[in-house]
Formats: structure tokens, C-alpha cells, sequence
């Protein structure tokens, strides 16, 4: 992708990105495309937009012959999304109850569950999305699940054996979805983090922070004289203070002083740092302006 894209072309892939249901997808598409750049090394770009705005438009016709008029849409919420996937009766609902900690009912192999999972700090949240078969990338839903799993930021795959695993895999590649290191995407394509586990009793809490370290964020607290507040604030791995900083209000930006540290970052309790100090999971931080 041309790196001179315009802020508007940020915030609308974002967008795209973000977007829970095809009517959301075919609007951000939309906004890409005007806002996209026009000179010749962009090309490229826009006849993938072009495409893709295409496909978009007959996934959603597929949505109405199916009598699926009415897109579902899960709103973003905690500090991350990950989903979890696996075949029919893979055991994936069960390991979901074991992190949320509801009460596990049955195997859920054809619609979406959502539940909230508690994590230290902060609350993720854990997408249970119908079991993949045969023949599932042509079913009703399918652009829909495959738009959730690329909003996630850590998926999960539950498999039994190396079948599975390359079956699910094969189901995410043909949706030009692959694995990777950090989540990453651009018009054709998106790379996500994953954690591979087999079905069965998990130890919860272990789960838990293998996916949080999956995820490349932080948290960071901020404190006011003696008082730390409770409620961390998330940001993208390798955050500074100044990102904080704008973070949590423009003001802070304005009128920086300096800050102090307690914590993974901090050379000792309460370290003295400018706006290039490089935060650390669970630092806590104090502004001074």
C-alpha cells in the first residue's frame, strides 16, 4: 500500500477493519476508495479496492436470496476480541465456558456466542463462532464469521490432531486470512495472531495470559499523587509516554512536564522520564504538567 495515504483513508480502513457486518463493510469499502490516493504508483491499490468493493456487493445480495436481511453485529468491547474456532464438536465451546466462566450448556457448532472473559485487570472479549466444514464458505453466514474473525485480535484454534489444524488453517487461508506474529492487514489480505490448543480441561489463568501476550498490547495505569486508578489504560506494544500522553487527553500534550514510572520500564520506583520513555505491561505511570 502507498505509504502518502490521506488521514481520511487511515480512519476508513480502520473502519473496514472494525466492521462487524457486510453494510458496514461495503460503506468503509466506499469511503476507501474516494479517499484512496489516485496517482500512478496507487493503481494498484485501487483496482484491489475496486474488487473488493465488488465481492462486497454480492456477499451482501447472497445475504438477502438467503433471506439473512438483517446482519448481526457484536459491538467491540474489553481491552481485545478473540475468537475461537474449531471443527463440529470440537470441544471449542467448552474451553470458551472455561475462560468465561459460564456454565458450559452444549457444543455450539452453528451460531455466535459472546461472553466477556476476566483477565487481572481487564475484561477480553471471547467470540465462540460457528464450527468450519465442508463446504462452510458457502454457507449464509460465512461473510459475516470471516469479517468477525478478522476483527479479532487473537484467534484460537481448537484441534485434536494435525488434520484439524491444517483444515482450519486451509478455511482461513482461502478467506486470504493467515497467521502471524501481530495482527496486520491491508485490502487483500489479513494477518492474525493465533494460539493452538487441544480440546479438553484448560488450565484457565494460563490460557488467559498466553492470549493477553498474543494480543502485542499493554497496560498501563496512571496514578495521581497516591491514589493508582484501577482501570488500566490499553495501548499497541511499544508505546511511549507521549502516546499515553494523547491517549488520555490533548491537554496532557500541551502541557508536559515530565513523567514518573513504577514498574517493567522503570530503572527504579518512580523514575523521572520524558515523552520517549518506552512503557512496559503493567507500569504505572504518573503525568506532571
Amino acid at each position: 500500500m502507498p505509504t502518502n495515504v490521506s488521514v481520511e483513508y487511515a480512519k476508513s480502513q480502520k473502519e473496514f477493519f472494525e466492521a462487524r457486518t457486510s453494510v458496514e463493510k461495503l460503506a468503509a469499502l466506499k469511503k476507501m476508495l474516494t479517499t484512496a490516493p489516485k496517482h500512478k504508483s496507487a493503481e494498484k491499490l485501487n483496482l484491489q479496492l475496486k474488487r473488493r468493493l465488488a465481492e462486497q456487493k454480492k456477499e451482501i445480495e447472497r445475504e438477502k436470496k438467503a433471506g439473512k436481511g438483517k446482519s448481526f453485529a457484536i459491538k467491540k468491547e474489553g481491552a481485545a476480541t478473540i475468537a475461537l474456532l474449531g471443527v463440529l464438536n470440537s470441544g471449542k465451546s467448552k474451553i470458551f465456558s472455561q475462560l468465561s466462566g459460564a456454565k458450559y450448556e452444549s457444543e455450539n457448532n452453528y451460531g455466535i456466542r459472546m461472553r466477556m472473559v476476566p483477565f487481572e485487570n481487564i475484561w477480553l472479549q471471547a467470540l465462540d463462532l460457528p464450527a468450519f466444514y465442508s463446504g462452510f464458505e458457502n454457507s449464509t453466514n460465512a461473510g459475516q464469521v470471516f469479517g468477525l474473525i478478522r476483527s479479532a485480535d487473537v484467534i484460537i484454534l481448537v484441534a485434536s490432531d494435525e488434520e484439524q489444524l491444517r483444515f482450519l488453517q486451509k478455511k482461513l487461508v482461502d478467506a486470504k486470512i493467515s497467521i502471524g506474529q501481530k495482527k496486520s492487514y491491508d485490502v487483500e489480505k489479513t494477518e492474525l495472531p493465533a494460539v493452538v490448543i487441544s480440546p479438553g480441561v484448560q488450565e484457565a489463568e494460563k490460557l488467559k495470559k498466553q492470549i493477553w501476550e498474543k494480543t502485542r498490547k499493554i497496560r498501563v495505569q496512571t496514578r495521581t499523587g497516591t491514589k493508582t486508578a484501577p482501570k488500566p489504560v490499553v495501548l499497541p506494544e511499544g508505546s511511549d509516554v507521549r502516546k499515553l500522553a494523547e491517549t488520555i487527553h490533548k491537554d496532557f500534550l500541551r502541557k508536559f512536564k515530565h513523567a514518573k514510572i513504577w514498574g517493567a520500564s522503570a530503572k527504579f520506583p518512580g523514575q523521572q522520564v520524558g515523552f520517549n520513555h518506552k512503557l512496559k505491561d503493567k507500569d504505572i505511570v504518573e503525568i506532571f504538567v
